[in-house]
């Protein structure tokens, strides 16, 4: 895709570079003709002859014809001789370029010499001088007839650049040359075309920008979904060994009992029986956790949670959970309180799923506690829902993971290992809960410090 990518940007450099330099092309014909016919237009003025100018523009190029009274003067002018004597004959032929243009071509005899010196001697003698600024106000105005805005200037060379007479008009050359026995030759220099150039490429340029940037936006796209891919790819491989992990220990352990209660008396022993039956009902409950785990894992997948509503006093299942927890809470040492503003916390909830998101909360507070955990859960009415909010003083989350805790099989990077066991899923799944019932979910943390979770539910 990046050799793509550059085969495209290089393709669409060429593409804009042949353009440019075919309006450069274009804007020396036009402006060199142009030119020409300004000087010509104002020699015409000079002589007080009347012109006739055709200025026109073609596919390859430009012609002009120029058809004034010199030739008509100069055809008078001519003398046929005898055919045994010199001549002097005027001869026009179709021009070589399309269009009517005429060639003009002269055969001068040994005889007539003079006459055509002294005939191009009178014209220079009508002709009066033209200056630069007539030629550059004149054509100033020619070309912004024409829309063409560029700096230019005219100089007058020393060098006098004669062409054939009767030949075709050069589209390169931006000399041109006036008189005959006292010739004289203008030069038409431009400083700077390429903004002008640029204006006229303008909708090129756009759009070779827009589709070589769409294309880049395509590939990071892409790209930043392949990593994505890949990261998924990797914390999924990850969770399926952690799971397959706490699968096999209560397994093991209820394997573990059930043997000893065959093989080594326990029946015989009830207080030793109720030990294994106690352990093995344990390790049964925890396996039926984790299993619980893996549905909700293939229901976020599918989204096919359901939410029954119904009244729910928050505070109630704060109560609950915190029961179920209290043997935790003293096997850690840890400080746990609850404090309500207000009077009314009943919602329109699921029962089942809030209590499975507070249950996580205190759950993920008490885990992630350093030494003597104090966990804190501050419930406040509103007007509109009911705000509940868990703080703990445990090891805190960099901000740059606050918004990713979110996401599922996401954990907080500590190295290679983790000190605690986990699946990524808990806080997706609270997150997940919390949006199905309206609500919001946030977030503050600090390393070392603690976190403070909050959830608002409308009433």
């Amino acid at each position: 895709m990046a050799v793509t990518i550059a085969i495209i940007t290089l393709f669409q450099g060429y593409w804009l570079y042949k353009n440019y330099k075919e309006e450069q092309r274009i804007l020396r014909i036009k402006s060199n003709f142009l030119f020409r016919e300004t000087v010509y237009k104002l020699q015409a003025s000079k002589l007080n002859l009347d012109t006739n100018i055709n200025f026109r523009y073609q596919n390859r190029g430009a012609i002009i014809n120029i058809t004034n009274a010199i030739r008509q003067r100069f055809k008078d002018s001519v003398k046929y001789v005898p055919k045994d004597g010199p001549t002097m004959v005027m001869q026009t032929t179709p021009g070589k370029l399309a269009g009517t243009d005429t060639n003009i071509k002269m055969f001068l005899g040994r005889r007539s010499g003079d006459r055509v010196f002294d005939f191009l001697t009178s014209v220079d003698s009508l002709q009066k001088p033209i200056s630069v600024n007539e030629i550059t106000e004149r054509y100033q105005t020619a070309l912004l007839k024409d829309k063409i805005t560029v700096p230019f200037t005219i100089l007058i060379l020393d060098t006098v650049t004669r062409r054939e007479f009767g030949a075709p008009p050069d589209p390169d050359n931006n000399n041109v040359t006036i008189g005959f026995a006292k010739p004289v030759t203008y030069q038409l220099n431009f400083s700077n075309t390429a903004p002008y150039i640029l204006k006229k490429l303008s909708i090129p340029i756009v759009v070779s920008v827009l589709l070589i940037s769409i294309t880049l936006l395509s590939f990071l796209l892409l790209y930043k979904n392949l990593l994505q891919q890949r990261r998924l790819a990797a914390v999924k491989n990850e969770f399926i060994s952690n799971i397959t992990h706490e699968l096999k220990t209560p397994i093991a352990t209820v394997s573990v009992a059930i043997e000893a209660l065959k093989n080594f008396n326990a029946l015989q022993d009830p207080q030793r029986t109720k030990e294994y039956l106690d352990i093995s009902g344990q390790e049964l409950q925890r396996l039926s956790l984790l299993v619980d785990k893996v549905l909700r894992l293939s229901m976020f997948e599918k989204h096919q949670v359901t939410v029954n509503k119904e009244p729910v006093d928050i505070k109630q299942l704060v109560e609950e959970v915190a029961a179920s927890l209290r043997l935790q809470f003293e096997k850690n040492e840890a400080q746990f309180s609850v404090q309500a503003e207000g009077q009314q916390f009943i919602v329109m909830a699921d029962r089942m799923h809030i209590t499975s998101v507070i249950y996580n909360l205190l759950d993920n507070a008490l885990k992630y506690s350093a030494n003597n955990p104090t966990i804190e859960v501050l419930l406040k009415e509103m007007n509109d829902g009911v705000e509940l909010a868990v703080v703990d003083n445990g090891i805190g989350i960099a901000e740059e993971y606050t918004q990713k805790i979110f996401d599922k099989f996401f954990r907080v990077p500590q190295g290679n290992t983790h000190n605690v066991k986990g699946y990524g899923l808990g806080l997706s799944y609270v997150a997940y809960i919390v949006q199905l019932h309206n609500g919001i979910i946030a977030v503050k943390s600090q390393p070392g410090i603690g976190s403070h979770f909050t959830i608002k539910l409308p009433r």
